[in-house]
C-alpha cells in the first residue's frame, strides 16, 4: 500500500509533460479551494446573523415562559408555590392588547405589566435609549414605550400633562355598543423609551403589573410567568418544570417561544448551504476531467507499473488516492482563506452593511466548529466519489 500512496504523491506534485493536463490539475484545484471558501464564509456570515437576531429576541425573552395551555388568564398562587422548589428568578406578568392615544394618534399594542423581578429576568433596564427605567413598586402610572410607539405616536417622555390615553375592552360592561362604557380607559406617563427589535419596539408598552391589573379589572391573575435559570441546565429545568404543573400549562423555553423565526434562520441556512453544495458538486466533475486527461496522459507509466506488478485493481487505487490528495489540499487551503477572512472581518470588520441604518455597522461573523468538521468532510466524501468515477476508467489497452 505504501507503494501506490508514493506513486500517488509522485503524480500529485510533479509535473506532466502536456500543459493541458497541468492546467486542469490546477483549475481543479482551485475550484475546489475557492468553493469549500465560500461555504466556510457564508456559512460564518449566517451565523452572525442568526447570533445577531436571536440576541436581540434573547434580550427581552426570559429563559423560560409558562402560559397557560388555552391562552386564558391564570391564578398565579399555586404556580409561585410549586416554583420555590426550583433554583430561578422569576417575574409576573400580565398583557393584553390595548389601543394608545397621544393627542390625535393612535396606535394598536400591548401592555405588558410587570413587578419588581422583571429587569433581573431580562435586563429590560439595559435597553433604556432614553429616560430610565420605571419602578413598579411606586405603584404610578409610569410606563416604559418601545421607540417604535414613541415615532408613531410622537410621544416623548415626562409628558404629565399631555399624557398617554389607555383603551381596553370593557370585560363588565352590559352594552359593548355604548361608547361610554364599552372601553376601560387609564392614563400613563411614559419615563423611558427602549430599542430592542423592531417587532418590539413597535408592539410593547411595559408599565407595572397594578396598572394593568387594575385596568383589566383583574385581582391576581396572570397571562404569563417569565423565568430566569441560575444555576441549571435551562433545558433541565423546563422539563422539571413542566412535570410539576402538569399539562395545564405551557412551558417553552427560548427556541419554543420563537419556533418559526428559529425555523425559518435554519431553513435559510440549510437552503444557501444545499446551494452552494451543488455547485461544490459541479465542481467535482473537474476532478474527474483531471483525472481523466492525467489517465491519458500516463497510459504508457500504467502499462510500465503493470508489468512490474500492479494489478489493475492497485492502478485505480493510485489515481483514486491523487484525486483525495486534490480535494484534500483544496479543501485545507480553501478552508485556511475561508477562516482567514472570515476572522479578519470578526476582529476589523472591513466590509459594512452599508449607510449605517442596521442595528450595526459591519457584517456579523459566528465561526462554528461544527461547521469547519461539516464542510470537510462533506468535501472530502464528494472528492473521493468523483476520484472513484474517474478511476473506473484506467485500463490496459
Amino acid at each position: 500500500m505504501k507503494v501506490l500512496f508514493y506513486i500517488a504523491f509522485r503524480y500529485f506534485f510533479s509535473k506532466s509533460k502536456n500543459a493541458l493536463v497541468n492546467w486542469i490539475s490546477y483549475i481543479s484545484l482551485f475550484a475546489i479551494t475557492v468553493i469549500t471558501a465560500t461555504l466556510m464564509i457564508v456559512l460564518s456570515v449566517f451565523n452572525g446573523f442568526e447570533g445577531l437576531v436571536l440576541s436581540l429576541y434573547n434580550s427581552f425573552d426570559p429563559d423560560i415562559k409558562i402560559t397557560k395551555f388555552d391562552g386564558n388568564f391564570f391564578d398565579s398562587e399555586d404556580v409561585e408555590l410549586k416554583l420555590k422548589e426550583f433554583d430561578v428568578v422569576y417575574s409576573k406578568v400580565l398583557e393584553e392588547r390595548v389601543l394608545l392615544k397621544y393627542k390625535d394618534r393612535e396606535h394598536i399594542a400591548k401592555i405588558k405589566g410587570v413587578d419588581n423581578n422583571f429587569k433581573l429576568v431580562n435586563n429590560i433596564d439595559t435597553m433604556i435609549s432614553q429616560g430610565k427605567y420605571f419602578e413598579p413598586s411606586l405603584k404610578q402610572n409610569s410606563a416604559i414605550i418601545g421607540q417604535g410607539i414613541s415615532y408613531y405616536l410622537s410621544v416623548g417622555i415626562n409628558d404629565f400633562l399631555q399624557q398617554v390615553q389607555v383603551f381596553v375592552p370593557n370585560r363588565k360592561a352590559s352594552h359593548l355598543l355604548n361608547p361610554q362604557n364599552a372601553f376601560s380607559q387609564r392614563s400613563i406617563v411614559p419615563v423611558g423609551i427602549f430599542s430592542i427589535q423592531s417587532d418590539f419596539d413597535v408592539t410593547y408598552t411595559i408599565t407595572s403589573l397594578q396598572f394593568v391589573q387594575e385596568l383589566l379589572d383583574l385581582k391576581d391573575e396572570l397571562s404569563a410567568i417569565e423565568i430566569k435559570v441560575l444555576k441549571k441546565n435551562i433545558n433541565e429545568v423546563q422539563k422539571n418544570i413542566q412535570n410539576t404543573l402538569g399539562n395545564e400549562f405551557l412551558v417553552q423555553n427560548r427556541n419554543q417561544q420563537h419556533q418559526i423565526l428559529y425555523q425559518i434562520l435554519n431553513s435559510e441556512k440549510l437552503a444557501v448551504f444545499v446551494i452552494l453544495l451543488f455547485i461544490f458538486i459541479i465542481s467535482a466533475f473537474n476532478i474527474i476531467a483531471s483525472l481523466s486527461m492525467m489517465i491519458i496522459d500516463k497510459k504508457q507509466d500504467i502499462i510500465s507499473l503493470f508489468n512490474l506488478g500492479l494489478s489493475k485493481n492497485d492502478l485505480k487505487i493510485v489515481f483514486w488516492i491523487k484525486g483525495c490528495l486534490t480535494t484534500l489540499f483544496g479543501s485545507v487551503f480553501g478552508l485556511i482563506i475561508g477562516l482567514t477572512i472570515s476572522f479578519a472581518q470578526l476582529k476589523y470588520g472591513f466590509i459594512s452593511l452599508g449607510d449605517g441604518s442596521f442595528v450595526v455597522d459591519k457584517y456579523p461573523v459566528l465561526i462554528k466548529f461544527s461547521d469547519i468538521g461539516l464542510i470537510f468532510i462533506l468535501t472530502i466524501l464528494i472528492g473521493s466519489l468523483a476520484s472513484w468515477i474517474a478511476s473506473r476508467k484506467v485500463s490496459l489497452d
